[in-house]
């Protein structure tokens, strides 16, 4: 599949409709239908229609509330069946025509669905799925007017509250998440914190999987590692935020987040796609601290070309429901997308968004310090937060010293200097890239 490239020989628009009624949607499919009869369908399906016309479904009413094709963009070459179907080609209305995919965009008038994101989705990505006659649906994008935009209060801090809290300007944020991910006590997790912020982090976080537990209960763990972090950052002289885990039953979601303010803490975090888009949202409009949304499960709707939403779009609405720091992919990490789709993850935490701040992407999975420079080049800017885990927690001097080796690495990108050269004076460094590998530039 390749949506990069494609035909535009056949593009329908509606003779004119008010961009700010309506909240546009490009979708890449696969079907045997005539493509026009199948946007037609798609539309129908998804707002006054089903897959017969009823006599109730009046012009007007179809005018005012109907979803709109605004263009048809045909890929050359045919497909082959890559979503299972219970119904045949024939029973569709296909024949033996074969597969072919296409590019489309759709108007969905907000009017059907306001300000709501769990009906927003119903809208745009509801029944559509299940459409035997599509052999590959996948969500590529969502473009919302300003009028829609106005009702929603995104990241209450955003990437320039979050380096004023931290008074660290000019470089990315460094970070942490502490490893083991689960089984640590309170106090055994609150010395990993402390030791990897008196080697200079400016920023650590629960792992996702690390939940209010019996064994560590959130009340325990912000006593214990504020603590803690208050001892290394008179130490250091600098400031370390700890996001902790909040993800839990919607009804304790804004108690655990009071346990942690009220106890000293400076950020929150919230496993997005597991708990919710309007959980998120709504701690957002309550929360007196950043919120650092990790995008766990969600690949399971965006890694498929096939079927699903991109990361892009699931990013603009991880911002549009407040988050202020967004997990966006690895650059030269272990998880699955290239680095030019994590960078445009990247870029949808900034792109103008109407009134809603920025967010600040982050870059997070299989990190160290020689991957410093290659993150730099590729992001081409610093308002990003560089994450390790095991490229600090495992390095061979311990978590301090991995701390240690990323700031050195990330001074040296700053200085223009090889960061094998640099390490020939900063042993941290040079442990580690001894220890975890080339560094990548």
């Amino acid at each position: 599949m390749n949506m990069g490239r494609f035909e535009r020989d056949l593009i329908r628009f509606p003779e004119a409709i008010d961009d700010e009624d309506y909240v546009i949607v490009t979708y890449y499919l696969e079907t045997a239908m005539d493509i026009e009869k199948a946007a037609n369908a798609f539309a129908a399906e998804q707002s006054t229609g089903t897959w017969q016309r009823v006599g109730y479904e009046t012009d007007d009413l179809r005018e005012k509330h109907g979803a709109k094709v605004i263009g048809i963009y045909p890929i050359p070459g045919e497909c082959p069946q890559n979503l299972p179907s219970g119904t045949t080609m024939k029973e569709f209305g296909a024949g033996n025509r074969c597969i072919r995919a296409s590019v489309l965009r759709l108007a969905f008038p907000h009017i059907n669905f306001g300000p709501k994101i769990p009906n927003l989705l119903t809208a745009v990505a509801g029944n559509l799925y299940e459409m035997g006659s599509f052999t590959a649906i996948k969500l590529i994008d969502i473009e919302f007017p300003d009028s829609y935009l106005k009702d929603f209060t995104g990241p209450r801090f955003g990437v320039k509250v979050c380096r004023d809290i931290l008074g660290v300007y000019g470089r990315p944020l460094i970070g942490a998440i502490i490893k083991p991910c689960v089984g640590l006590s309170a106090e055994r997790l609150a010395e990993l914190a402390y030791q990897g912020a008196k080697g200079g982090l400016d920023f650590i976080k629960d792992d996702e999987l690390l939940a209010d537990t019996t064994y560590n209960s959130i009340k325990d763990r912000v006593k214990h590692v504020m603590a803690a972090l208050k001892r290394a950052d008179e130490e250091k002289g600098e400031k370390t935020m700890y996001a902790f885990n909040i993800t839990d039953r919607l009804d304790r979601v804004k108690e655990l987040h009071d346990i942690v303010v009220e106890n000293g803490g400076n950020c929150v975090m919230l496993n997005a796609a597991t708990i919710g888009l309007e959980a998120m949202r709504e701690l957002a409009e309550y929360t007196e601290v950043p919120i650092h949304c990790h995008r766990d499960f969600a690949p399971m709707w965006a890694r498929s070309p096939y079927l699903g939403i991109s990361f892009p779009a699931l990013t603009k609405l991880f911002r549009l429901c407040g988050a202020d720091q967004i997990h966006c992919g690895a650059i030269q990490g272990k998880l699955y997308e290239t680095d030019e789709e994590v960078v445009t993850n990247m870029r949808a935490c900034t792109l103008e968004f109407g009134g809603i701040k920025d967010a600040m992407p982050v870059s997070s999975g299989g990190q160290w310090a020689g991957k410093s420079p290659v993150n730099a080049r590729k992001i081409g800017h610093y308002d990003f937060l560089h994450l390790s885990g095991g490229g600090i927690y495992a390095h061979p001097d311990g978590a301090e010293a991995g701390a240690r080796s990323v700031r050195q690495a990330w001074d040296a990108v700053l200085k223009g200097i090889r960061l094998e050269d640099y390490a020939k004076e900063k042993r941290e460094l040079a442990r580690a890239i001894e220890h975890f590998g080339s560094v990548i530039y």
